[in-house]
């Protein structure tokens, strides 16, 4: 009904050009610039808990948080919840809610039976909800740029374990040109900050 439904503003970023009228225009490279498939306001779509979204002017890349699911397992519904950091270089899909971090599937569920069923098809994902009122067919989901659970994870251990709350941002350019004693050092030239409030850490994320 909402993250993976294209004419629905929810569990989106949004991106508009306001124009001095009060109204605004729609960017040509954004998901549905038509609007025939979907709300042409969408540049990315399932967004699960996207938080401190930000834009990095030189690339146009947008990173944001996405605060994760917390799964009971014993349904074997599919994988336990990940906390993303997203990196949008264009217009995509995210996953949510059929695929999680680098692209890893749910299942099928009734609530009925309470009973998992196939696995969403990654190659070519559907929203069926009779609770959908755009698009059946999905875009290609886009995997996680970086993701963790709540326990160690063997990708990204220095990430720790423990409560999630995945945060992003700012990135960082160094500019010999700025004369000032506080900014940061050379060494962390295009460097992007991720944070999370509920393990205490700041981390540096070096792009190449």
């Amino acid at each position: 009904r909402t993250s993976a439904n294209s004419m629905d503003l929810r569990g989106k970023i949004l991106r508009i050009r306001p124009t001095a009228d009060g109204g605004y225009v729609i960017p040509k490279d954004n998901l549905f610039p038509g609007g025939k498939a979907g709300r042409p306001e969408i540049y990315a779509m399932g967004v699960r808990n996207g938080f401190r979204q930000y834009v990095d002017d030189k690339t146009g890349y947008i990173y944001w948080g996405d605060v994760g699911q917390n799964i009971d397992e014993s349904f074997r519904t599919g994988p336990n919840g990940y906390d993303e950091i997203n990196q949008a270089r264009g217009a995509g899909f995210f996953g949510w809610p059929y695929f999680t971090g680098p692209n890893e599937p749910y299942r099928k569920f009734d609530f009925v039976s309470r009973q998992a069923g196939a696995f969403f098809d990654v190659s070519r994902p559907r929203n069926d909800s009779p609770n959908n009122t755009g698009a059946r067919v999905l875009p290609p989901p886009q995997p996680a740029f970086i993701w963790y659970p709540s326990g160690e994870s063997p990708v990204f251990p220095s990430l720790g374990s423990g409560g999630r709350s995945a945060l992003v941002g700012p990135l960082y350019r160094y500019d010999p040109k700025i004369r000032n004693e506080f900014k940061l050092p050379e060494a962390l030239d295009r460097v992007l900050f991720i944070h999370d409030w509920m393990r205490n850490w700041i981390q540096c994320v070096h792009l190449d």
